[in-house]
């Protein structure tokens, strides 16, 4: 997954991937790429992204699939702009560019509503936005989690292509998605933890290792949460060893998305309030 946003306010960036002639040869990487539109954070920093100017981008990178310049909203007040702005968007962008990903939000009744609007143009791909603070409700199987469950259940019946799921690539919600039978997600949170000097265990949580101190969220790694890494046969760990995955941000990175690939394919357990939200997934998917 890369973000347009990031490339749309770095003029040297966009110069450097169309002199490499995309993103697969600036990044020399011959899997799938998915190209964000940088919706949400151009919302975050109160800039508007223009649709010409996303094209001029789109076209130039190259990548596999392209999301829709879509427009989340906080509140069911002031989404009635934003449905209209997000319909409009893909109907411009499909017009112009092949792969363009339509995303539906909650609650359930506008994730309806775009649906709607997109399936009349027979997408290859939908992707579910803005269930990122639902998930992170943080009390059993609540309202929130159940709501965002019941979102990606209701369009994956409904929709017969592939679904994508924005935001919720951990090793803790993989299964549940796996479940509802949806093709992809992603996650920044494997990069995001690692520059913050915390690494994912699986089934643990997460744990703080860097050697530099820290003010918050200190959970320090056990010997007995090292031992159960080192059962799993950890490529990383082997290959680098815990010095380096205490002093450097690559290393746990690596790491922590090694953890997210490798955990929910292997083994797909879950403990505590995630394992009643796959029984959950599993129940109203019929799975």
């Amino acid at each position: 997954m890369v973000n347009a946003y990031e490339i749309i306010k770095s003029e040297k960036l966009r110069r450097d991937i169309q002199a490499k002639g995309g993103l697969h040869e600036f990044l020399n990487y011959d899997g799938t790429i998915f190209l964000d539109s940088g919706g949400f954070q151009a919302m975050k920093h109160g800039i508007d992204i223009q649709i010409s100017e996303l094209i001029d981008v789109y076209e130039m990178a190259g990548a596999d699939y392209y999301f829709s310049l879509d427009y989340p909203s906080s509140s069911a007040r002031n989404s009635e702009k934003k449905i209209l702005r997000t319909i409009s968007n893909f109907e411009k962008l499909r017009k112009t560019m092949e792969h363009i990903i339509p995303v539906v939000h909650p609650n359930i009744s506008r994730a309806l509503r775009e649906y709607e609007a997109f399936k009349e143009h027979n997408p290859e791909y939908i992707a579910i936005g803005g269930l990122v603070p639902l998930m992170l409700t943080t009390r059993g199987l609540s309202n929130g989690r159940r709501k965002a469950i019941d979102i990606i259940a209701d369009i994956r019946k409904r929709h017969k292509g592939m679904l994508h799921i924005m935001g919720l690539g951990a090793p803790t919600v993989i299964p549940i998605l796996k479940s509802l039978k949806c093709e992809s997600t992603d996650s920044a949170a494997w990069r995001v933890k690692a520059a913050h000097g915390k690494i994912m265990l699986p089934n643990r949580g997460e744990r703080y290792v860097s050697k530099r101190k820290a003010k918050f969220g200190v959970v320090s790694i056990s010997d007995d949460d090292m031992n159960a890494i080192q059962k799993t046969g950890c490529p990383i760990l082997k290959e680098y060893g815990w010095d380096n995955i205490e002093n450097s941000f690559e290393v746990r990175a690596l790491f922590n998305a090694w953890v997210i690939l490798y955990y929910p394919i292997t083994t797909g357990r879950l403990n505590g309030p995630f394992f009643s939200l796959l029984e959950y997934s599993r129940k109203i998917n019929n799975t």
